[in-house]
């Protein structure tokens, strides 16, 4: 599998979750609401272990927890009308900056195997 395969399932990993967890308080506890929000949640987890066949656990798993926490957070600030603190913005912010410096880690670890593996392949 590809690289950019394996992001894009954990990307539909990331889609799922987020839209289960964003159900669950839609549905206010219906029934109906918490069906589909396990079926998405399986869903999910099985896009992550698909992607896993590529990425490492930590950096798929850091990426689906911190990118999936954004954008419940986005939906519950301009679909559910909540507010956010300062300190929260600033959170989210540094979160987002430590995932940016894993996949960067990750993808200059995966061009340097390469470049290992043949010689021709140029590094970041």
């Amino acid at each position: 599998m590809s690289l950019k395969k394996a992001y894009i399932l954990l990307i539909f990993a990331i889609l799922t979750e987020v839209f289960a967890v964003n159900l669950m308080k839609a549905s206010a506890g219906e029934m109906w609401g918490l069906v589909y929000m396990y079926v998405l949640l399986v869903l999910s987890y099985y896009f992550m272990a698909l992607s896993l066949h590529r990425i490492s656990v930590g950096v798929a798993y850091a990426i689906w927890e911190v990118l999936g926490a954004v954008c419940v957070v986005c939906i519950s600030v301009f679909y559910f009308g909540e507010e956010l603190l300062w300190t929260q913005k600033v959170g989210i912010l540094l979160s987002v900056s430590g995932i940016a410096l894993i996949n960067y880690a990750e993808l200059k670890r995966e061009v340097e195997s390469d470049s290992t593996k043949n010689p021709q392949a140029k590094g970041i």
